[in-house]
């Protein structure tokens, strides 16, 4: 049974270390992919990144079949939705959402990569 439904406060938000590992066929294509949008691969294996950009950190593990559907996706929090967007948009993405304010409170755009990996990237709206 689900416990009784909490407001949405904003002030109660932290960021707990949970890192989302997304996935890839070819793991020199994700680095370039990554980087391209701003970024740092930090020590890179032949099947395993971590990335760093700010404070985010995604990992990506290299796989030989993704398998359909791929269900993959990551939100990350900023505080200039805007300013992603144009690092995204400006790099390797080619389908990418235009930012929007949600009914929810938050400034949102989304973009998936070469592996069908889903990243929504949202600002707290004030």
């Amino acid at each position: 049974m689900m416990s009784e439904s909490h407001k949405f406060e904003r002030k109660a938000i932290a960021v707990p270390l949970a890192i989302p590992v997304l996935l890839t066929t070819d793991i020199k294509r994700a680095a370039a992919t990554y980087a391209a949008i701003g970024f740092d691969v930090v020590e890179p294996t032949h099947n395993y990144l971590i990335l760093r950009r700010q404070k985010i950190e995604l990992h990506i593990f290299s796989i030989a079949h993704i398998p359909e559907p791929n269900c993959v996706s990551a939100y990350i929090r900023v505080d200039d939705v805007d300013a992603w967007h144009s690092s995204f948009k400006n790099g390797r993405c080619k389908r990418i959402s235009e930012p929007a304010d949600k009914p929810w409170g938050l400034r949102e755009f989304h973009f998936i990569d070469e592996d069908g990996n889903l990243i929504n990237v949202g600002q707290m709206l004030p």
